[in-house]
């Protein structure tokens, strides 16, 4: 596979992939934006093999004028232990989810401005396909039409991410690589982080619970985790915040586990924090210092008295 065109892109949690694909303008003119909105930005289907699935794909002309748009799906993989996937260029002889997928659409079309066009694709899953995950992205690239004797091409391109799950021999795992939190906080809310990684073959969204015990032992709050998909051989930080009533003061535990689709339990994670109600310590210590100096106001003034009658 090394031999084999590659690029990066970085994958922000399911985000449209936006390339500036290049801007040529003459000089001292001003042109109109070029631009397109595509919904969903991601799929996920369960294909067996020799069956096949379909769905729509909704492109929007945000763009000022009427676009070109051309279309094609690619191939990825996840980078292990990243955020980030990677191209993955065409190798002879081999089968890959690019050629599982067929868009209801020519290789190139028009779009008015502000027009709407729906987009069916197929995804066909060959009868020799392997257990696992499969990734691709749907790429849709809108250049400018040419007006006149312009010499003017602005492309943009946004993408939708396919991911397929071959049912079979495949796993569902993970494991936290780390488990984050403040260790002393005032007040609630408390922020935690999971460094969730996908030790499985297919994708999937962990879920899980983080809960908080007291000094005692004593549940006093709980959060659930989760809403990302992680790929195979991928990390991702997953967040969650937990809030309580009244005042916190003391050592806690914050307990975190987590599960796969099914609710098996993958991983559990505790860390200990510690609770420092600052505002109420320094109006305590206040109350304190003056009540001190009081008494000793107080007790000054009685001996005086004590004197004078004697």
């Amino acid at each position: 596979m090394g031999s084999l065109s590659r690029k990066a892109l970085t994958f922000q949690g399911g985000a449209v992939l936006l390339l500036l694909i290049g801007i040529f303008a003459s000089a001292g003119n001003t042109h109109a934006g070029v631009g397109l909105t595509i919904q969903p930005l991601k799929v996920s289907h369960t294909v067996n093999p020799g069956e096949s699935v379909s769905g729509a794909i909704q492109i929007i002309n945000a763009s000022d004028d009427a676009v070109d748009v051309e279309t094609k799906v690619e191939d990825f993989v996840p980078l292990a232990g990243t955020y980030n996937i990677q191209f993955v260029g065409r190798a002879p002889g081999i089968t890959t989810v690019r050629d599982w997928i067929t868009l209801d659409a020519p290789k190139s079309f028009a779009l008015a401005k502000g027009a709407t066009k729906d987009i069916s694709y197929t995804i066909q899953a060959p009868s020799n396909a392997e257990p696992g995950g499969h990734f691709g992205v749907a790429f849709f690239k809108a250049s400018q039409l040419p007006k006149g004797g312009q010499q003017l091409k602005v492309g943009t391109q946004v993408g939708m991410l396919i991911l397929v799950t071959v049912p079979g021999s495949h796993l569902e795992k993970g494991r936290i690589l780390d488990f984050s939190g403040p260790l002393f906080v005032k007040r609630s809310p408390i922020h935690f982080t999971i460094r969730f990684e996908n030790t499985g073959t297919v994708h999937f969204e962990p879920k899980g619970t983080i809960t908080i015990t007291n000094m005692l032992g004593k549940e006093i709050g709980s959060v659930g985790v989760g809403g990302q998909v992680v790929l195979p051989t991928g990390t991702r930080d997953l967040a969650a915040s937990v809030s309580f009533e009244g005042v916190l003061a003391g050592r806690y535990k914050a307990n975190v586990k987590m599960f796969d689709g099914d609710g098996n339990e993958l991983t559990a994670e505790t860390i200990a924090f510690y609770a420092f109600p600052i505002w109420y310590a320094v109006a305590f210590l206040v109350t304190v210092v003056t009540l001190f100096f009081l008494f000793k106001l107080l007790k000054r003034n009685v001996r005086i008295s004590i004197s004078r009658k004697t």
